[in-house]
């Protein structure tokens, strides 16, 4: 890593997507500053924001500066795991060995799931608008978690298809953190403030618990991070 380079992460502390570039970070043991954008007062609307940052009003928005100026923004959290993963693949490599395709492939699946099936209709800006449309928070936790389940129990299966009995705990593929443990776990805290429980899917439960206890995993718990307000702290 040339060390004159500077990652900046503007962050909201209970977004999963946020989540997923710091637990990233911290495999990679890439530093990180950081800037609050807070989405429950509506900070991402922003003009400045938004015009010079992330169009899409949206975090997390990752500002790279490297030793001669130049910036570098990525505004997507796939898109910066990718980014950290092709330029930093040691340590902690979160796809398998380039001629593992197979696993590289799984881990894929695993991802998209979370991110593709699960993350956006589970995103606080869809599920308000759930709310308004209904006019009910009780449609609103119901939708979520109907999203949450039907996403959860793809995983479950597909972990079912692909690790035997023995090797169920720990990772999701193969024996190390890759970029499906990175998505899975922060959703599941999603999950989590809607009190879900989740009994109904053993292999995702028993998972998540093991990865959950890694260092990487604690420091990017939304219930620790330095815009976390007091009432939510761990």
């Amino acid at each position: 890593m040339e060390a004159t380079d500077s990652f900046h992460l503007y962050s909201f502390f209970a977004s999963s997507c946020c989540q997923r570039v710091i637990i990233a970070a911290h495999l990679k043991s890439i530093p990180l500053t950081f800037s609050f954008i807070d989405l429950s007062a509506k900070q991402q609307l922003d003009d400045d924001y938004q015009r010079s940052l992330n169009p899409s009003r949206s975090v997390p928005t990752l500002v790279i500066t490297s030793k001669d100026g130049k910036k570098t923004i990525i505004r997507q959290s796939l898109s910066i795991l990718e980014y950290f993963e092709e330029r930093f693949p040691e340590p902690s490599p979160l796809l398998p060995p380039r001629d593992k395709l197979e696993e590289r492939a799984r881990v894929r699946d695993f991802v998209n799931i979370i991110t593709s099936d699960v993350a956006p209709p589970t995103n606080s800006r869809i599920t308000q608008r759930v709310r308004d449309i209904r006019d009910g928070r009780d449609d609103q936790h119901d939708f979520a978690k109907a999203c949450f389940t039907d996403g959860f129990k793809a995983y479950e299966a597909l972990l079912t298809e692909t690790r035997d009995e023995a090797a169920s705990g720990g990772f999701t593929v193969g024996e190390a953190v890759t970029m499906a443990d990175v998505c899975l776990v922060p959703t599941v805290d999603q999950a989590f403030m809607y009190k879900m429980d989740l009994a109904f899917v053993p292999k995702v439960q028993k998972l998540y618990e093991s990865l959950k206890a890694m260092p990487a995993f604690q420091a990017a718990d939304w219930r620790k991070q330095p815009d976390t307000p007091e009432k939510y702290r761990a």
